[in-house]
């Protein structure tokens, strides 16, 4: 189970969350909605463990992410949570392979399972021809495959996504959303924010959020 209690956080003085508390169970498929601006994607980093909240905690079934050391919320994150950022963040340096593959070998994971796991999460995602190219040289909405890829390719316990399908053309986030329904049917909990309608109803459950609070 994934619980945020009481989540405060500010920027420069500004209010951006006011108190979230919000409890996910293992296997739910949850999607986050509101606006711009709303506080969604702070409350997606905080319960990733990439954003430090100013009050509140984070628990992972019972364990508090929120007061661990940099280097064991990074340990934590490549053995437990895919997350895909909203700006990609692929490594420049690295192939779409590499990068793909990047979480697995930090955790030390058996790479020739995950690289079979791999091979078919890039054909449903059609970027399986790509994968010795770097980010530069893919379109925004193969980085963005890419991305997803990385996250759901060592089978973590939690995927989390932000704005997963906003570069992606209408049949590739039916895809992709398809994906990830199949994924959470085999157990893996998945947490998105979206601003679309459409694609939050794809999960089982949605919270809205507006002005820092959820409200529904």
């Amino acid at each position: 189970m994934t619980e945020l209690e009481g989540i405060k956080k500010s920027y420069n003085g500004e209010p951006v969350l006011r108190g979230v508390s919000l409890k996910i169970e293992d296997g739910e498929f949850i999607s986050v909605m509101g606006e711009s601006g709303s506080g969604k994607s702070t409350l997606l980093g905080i319960a990733g463990g990439f954003i430090q909240p100013d009050g509140g905690r984070v628990l992972w079934n019972g364990r508090d992410i929120s007061s661990l050391s940099a280097a064991d919320t990074a340990r934590f994150r490549c053995t437990e949570m895919g997350f895909v950022f909203q700006s990609f963040r692929l490594i420049s340096t690295l192939t779409a392979r590499e990068n793909i593959m990047l979480p697995a070998m930090l955790a030390g994971q058996d790479v020739k399972k995950v690289r079979e796991y791999m091979l078919f999460i890039c054909g449903e995602l059609g970027i399986d021809g790509m994968l010795d190219k770097y980010p530069q040289k893919l379109s925004g909405g193969q980085q963005q495959r890419t991305a997803i890829a990385r996250a759901l390719a060592f089978r973590p316990h939690t995927v989390v996504l932000d704005e997963p399908t906003g570069a992606l053309d209408s049949a590739m986030q039916q895809k992709v959303m398809q994906l990830l329904k199949e994924i959470n049917a085999e157990g893996t909990t998945v947490i998105q924010v979206t601003h679309s309608a459409a694609m939050a109803a794809y999960g089982g459950r949605t919270v809205r959020i507006k002005d820092g609070m959820l409200c529904g």
